[in-house]
């Protein structure tokens, strides 16, 4: 579709001029929905934008203080956010694969071996990780999986840019989810190489912490927002990189039982199919869920109020002792006209006079309440009972406790309110995004799978090939929880040492317990002193049946009796 470049005609009366009309009426139709999901939407756009505003520590924008009062402004929510994100984050999340058969032992196997390798080597933890941090910033994460160039694709889209049809409660029972991408225009056309695009102009309405509307609190002077104004703008809001700016939707809908794919960009539809999948390629983290909505709380909102309260009980507090440094000063208005007598703040400051019937005195400031730095050490304390992170979430050991078995189950119990999070994210993402990943794999994938696993025979690793097709999707999903508290290096030495005293554990398996990766050099060590001890063992067979020596074969009988001793219990711990 091609307009005319000297039309002074609006868009759409172009568009409708210039377009088939079933393509017209597509669109048309497209546009509605999308409207309405922007509609049912907007209610949580300033509220997202007022989250960014609190993580990055801009507590007091809103109140559009002069630039001579102080900005106290204690960064408790970010460290609130990166505590739980680090928690989240510890360990990743596993979903085991498990069969409904016994005749799909072996399948169940093969296919959790794949699918773990497969979003090992495409980066699933990342998406996943990302995906989280979202969440608890603005309430809702998500992850898109696609098939691309036959391999499948784990992508973070921006929350600003996914849209639900107003009645949808989670992904299952959506009808229409659009995603509204500002895309280069050169982009598109490489993709559709046959339509015509043309750049809308600036798009950061759909891309986080990037300036939008001054109706958001923001402000001009932001060190760490984008600004709204391009670098390379031509003048009329339209950037000339890459051919300028374009919003590029991609709708997801039903039609009947079909489940349909629209890809277009404002009145040029790029195409319509019917999906290569039998679900909608989206898996979210909702924060704070409720079964009623499907758009979540992020943690920002919850301690907001008393995150803006500390601020301004600690920035006054601080105006009051700068006002005692620099106090109000009372003189006449003749010693104004000599420029030299203005006030200013520099210590040991000089006023002439004309005689002594002129004076200077200053005003003294009203003392500092008692109460201030106790309401603000209270009202961070019950940002910490509401946000559910406490001194020994983050490593501070409270007062009063030593005992090391008593601090590990405060530890524990200080993170309800995180496993809750956790069991969220694994009961409903994590494993939707093991169901799409396998179900890509076996119906959308044209290649054979190459899948390595590690030998515990040999000590290498072992490389083979399986088809598509010999995938099996129908299987159960059990989802194991990532990390229930933190986990460090030390604490999983000492766990490993109290095992192995206790025989349960081998050398080899102390490795891969405190390790996690075993190197190469310590497996090879292992795999050596195994050599070694059956060589001597099969030495001591050799003489036992070829030796007539009494003595000789004596001592290889007790050699090998003792040996066979240690390979029995090593291979009883390993079992």
């Amino acid at each position: 579709m091609k307009y005319p470049k000297t039309s002074n005609e609006p868009l759409d009366v172009q568009a409708k001029k210039y377009t088939a009309p079933d393509e017209f009426k597509l669109i048309k139709y497209l546009e509605e929905k999308f409207s309405a999901s922007k509609e049912a939407k907007k209610l949580k756009v300033p509220r997202w934008r007022r989250n960014e505003e609190l993580y990055a520590g801009k507590f007091l924008k809103p109140f559009k203080l002069p630039k001579y009062k102080s900005r106290v402004e204690p960064n408790f929510v970010h460290s609130t956010i990166e505590t739980i994100y680090s928690i989240l984050t510890d360990r990743n999340p596993k979903v085991d694969i498990m069969p409904r058969k016994e005749s799909q032992v072996e399948s169940a196997r093969m296919t959790q071996e794949i699918v773990d390798a497969e979003m090992e080597k495409r980066k699933a933890s990342r998406a996943v990780a990302g995906m989280k941090r979202d969440g608890l910033i603005y309430g809702n994460g998500f992850i898109k999986c696609s098939m691309h160039k036959g391999k499948v694709e784990f992508k973070v889209p921006d929350p600003f840019t996914v849209f639900f049809d107003p009645l949808a409660t989670n992904v299952e029972n959506a009808k229409c989810v659009i995603f509204a991408t500002p895309t280069y225009v050169s982009e598109i056309k490489e993709m559709f190489p046959n339509k015509e695009v043309k750049a809308e102009g600036k798009l950061n309405e759909y891309r986080s912490f990037v300036k939008y509307d001054d109706k958001y609190a923001t402000d001009k002077t932001s060190d760490l927002e984008l600004d709204s104004k391009s670098p390379v703008d031509d003048g009329k809001g339209n950037e000339t990189y890459g051919g300028g700016q374009a919003l590029l939707k991609e709708a997801w809908y039903f039609e009947g039982e079909k489940l349909c794919l629209a890809t277009w960009c404002g009145h040029t539809l790029l195409q319509k199919e019917e999906s290569p999948y039998d679900f909608i390629p989206v898996v979210m983290f909702k924060n704070y869920a409720s079964p009623h909505t499907i758009w979540g709380k992020g943690e920002p909102e919850v301690i907001e109020s008393l995150a803006v309260s500390t601020s301004i009980v600690l920035s006054q507090s601080l105006d009051n002792l700068i006002y005692h440094g620099n106090p109000s000063i009372v003189m006449n208005k003749s010693m104004m006209k000599t420029y030299s007598n203005r006030p200013t703040d520099k210590p040991g400051q000089v006023f002439y006079t004309n005689g002594p019937h002129e004076g200077v005195s200053r005003l003294p400031a009203g003392n500092i309440s008692a109460s201030s730095l106790p309401m603000a050490q209270s009202l961070i304390q019950l940002s910490d009972q509401v946000s559910g992170v406490h001194d020994i979430t983050q490593g501070r050991n409270p007062s009063g406790v030593t005992s090391g078995t008593a601090i590990s189950q405060l530890q524990e119990a200080s993170q309800q309110v995180i496993r809750t999070k956790e069991r969220e994210v694994g009961q409903d993402a994590v494993i939707s995004l093991y169901k799409h990943t396998l179900s890509m794999l076996k119906n959308n994938s044209e290649e054979n799978l190459e899948v390595r696993t590690f030998s515990d025979t040999n000590g290498q690793y072992e490389f083979y090939s399986v088809p598509p097709y010999e995938l099996d999707t129908d299987m159960d999903f059990k989802y194991v929880p990532g990390s229930s508290m933190p986990e460090n290096r030390a604490s999983r030495f000492d766990q490993a040492l109290n095992l192995v005293q206790l025989g349960l554990l081998t050398p080899e398996q102390f490795w891969r317990w405190t390790q996690k990766d075993i190197s190469q050099e310590i497996l090879d060590e292992i795999m050596e002193q195994k050599r070694q001890q059956q060589e001597m063992m099969q030495r001591q067979q050799d003489t036992l049946q070829n030796s007539t020596n009494k003595d000789e074969i004596l001592d290889s009988l007790l050699v090998q009796q003792g040996m066979s001793g240690q390979l029995e219990e090593s291979e009883t711990k390993e079992g």
